[in-house]
């Protein structure tokens, strides 16, 4: 995934994610989750409500569902921040499915997104376009099906998390067979690993990786 650019969108800062999870398998994963069932990852606090709850985001500016990606209450995020047990400081980016690219790229614009970037890949399986967008630190990264190929009424909705560590041979070691073997990201001088969630009880897909490489 290149780099979208210029700079971040300070207006759409994506401020909490409520996710279908339970608190106890991400506390497995090395997470440091409060009593209230919150993490906060870089400015973005993520609720994990319990595996019956609907999910969702609520970013700054915006008010109403994003081609149906519903909304959720704001959770005020603490200024100080320090690394996760596990070496996690942040998100990098947000995977978002939809099964129509045009239509919800419409939506993110009407919301007041500026397209950061496109690319064509196979990595999800078939032929897809991905569509950058910026909430404030973090990356949206919107998955659908490529140009000419069949569109469908799949409902727009989180696919998963990419987040980052402080330093990733570090969390590798904290985290032992939860963690990956790290490869090369698609994004010059970075390194990726997927987390084996499922051994813990975590559903969404999780990736994480070094940090950005300046001027990379």
């Amino acid at each position: 995934m290149p780099d979208p650019n210029p700079q971040p969108d300070t207006n759409h800062q994506l401020t909490t994610i409520t996710l279908a999870e339970e608190p106890h398998a991400w506390r497995a994963a090395g997470f440091d989750v409060d009593d209230e069932a919150r993490l906060q990852l870089g400015r973005t606090v993520l609720v994990l409500a319990g595996t019956d709850a609907a999910g969702g985001w609520a970013i700054d500016g915006v008010q109403d569902p994003i081609d149906g990606l519903p909304t959720c209450a704001t959770v005020p995020a603490e200024h100080d921040v320090t690394p996760q047990p596990n070496g996690v400081t942040s998100i990098d980016h947000v995977v978002v499915l939809t099964g129509d690219n045009d239509r919800t790229v419409a939506a993110f614009e009407a919301a007041g997104f500026d397209v950061r970037g496109r690319r064509h890949t196979t990595d999800y399986g078939d032929a897809q376009r991905q569509t950058f967008f910026w909430a404030g630190d973090v990356i949206i990264e919107l998955v659908g099906p490529d140009e000419g190929a069949p569109t469908h009424d799949q409902p727009t909705a989180i696919f998963g998390l990419a987040l980052a560590a402080a330093d990733l041979d570090r969390t590798v070691e904290e985290l032992g067979t939860l963690l990956g073997t790290p490869k090369e990201a698609v994004q010059p001088g970075r390194r990726i690993a997927g987390l084996r969630g499922s051994k813990v009880g975590i559903h969404l897909p999780v990736a994480i990786m070094s940090h950005h490489v300046r001027g990379a």
